[in-house]
């Protein structure tokens, strides 16, 4: 997949910002409780290892169990078959679902993976980036993403709007509205190009 800068909206003020920019611009959009208060929370970066461009930030009450992040991933990014996922540290010992994201990601931890789908595996690294003001907001929920990426047409460059998973995996395979009637696999092959890591994978389609 491409390697560039990766740009994203912050979702409480509109600001679009670099992925390296974006954590600190949050850090002060959502500043406003100190860090001893109950209103404090976590700043989180969920990202694929595999495609830098695809991230998220997410705001966390620090109780708020991992499940609910894991809902929240499947229906922002994940859900296609409703398969199995998990969390676990780096020496991949499983995180119970049932565990509050503050202590998974308490001092010891510097981040948790994530796994959706055990066959057609989608990755996922999350790391804390901070403390934020959670004050009337969700227990988890996105504040900034990235930008969809664009991707080229194989056969004319222009911005394609469906990939073919087969030859994803050599290389190519996205098409544009007019060459996708064309692709030599055949239509019924074709996925949407989405925005998410999951793209191309499994019957994932898009966001819920």
């Amino acid at each position: 997949m491409q390697k560039a800068t990766s740009y994203g909206v912050c979702g409480v003020c509109g600001t679009r910002t670099g992925k390296s920019a974006m954590a600190a611009h949050l850090r002060k959009c959502l500043a406003g409780a100190p860090a001893d208060r109950l209103s404090a929370g976590l700043l989180l970066r969920v990202q694929a290892p595999g495609a830098p461009m695809f991230w998220l930030d997410c705001a966390a009450h620090p109780e708020a169990k991992l499940k609910e992040l894991d809902q929240l991933l499947r229906r922002t990014w994940l859900e296609c078959c409703g398969h199995l996922s998990a969390f676990s540290t780096t020496g991949r010992r499983n995180v119970s679902m049932s565990t509050a994201i503050g202590r998974a990601l308490g001092a010891a931890a510097k981040r948790i993976d994530y796994e959706y789908d055990f066959g057609s595996t989608t990755a996922l690294v999350v790391t804390c980036s901070g403390a934020v003001d959670v004050r009337n907001r969700n227990p988890v929920e996105v504040v900034a993403r990235n930008e969809a990426p664009t991707w080229p047409c194989d056969a004319c460059g222009k911005p394609a709007t469906t990939l073919c998973p087969d030859c994803l995996y050599d290389g190519g395979g996205f098409c544009c509205a007019a060459h996708a009637r064309k692709h030599a696999c055949g239509t019924e092959m074709l996925r949407p190009v989405v925005n998410s890591p999951r793209m191309g994978v499994c019957g994932y389609t898009g966001e819920e």
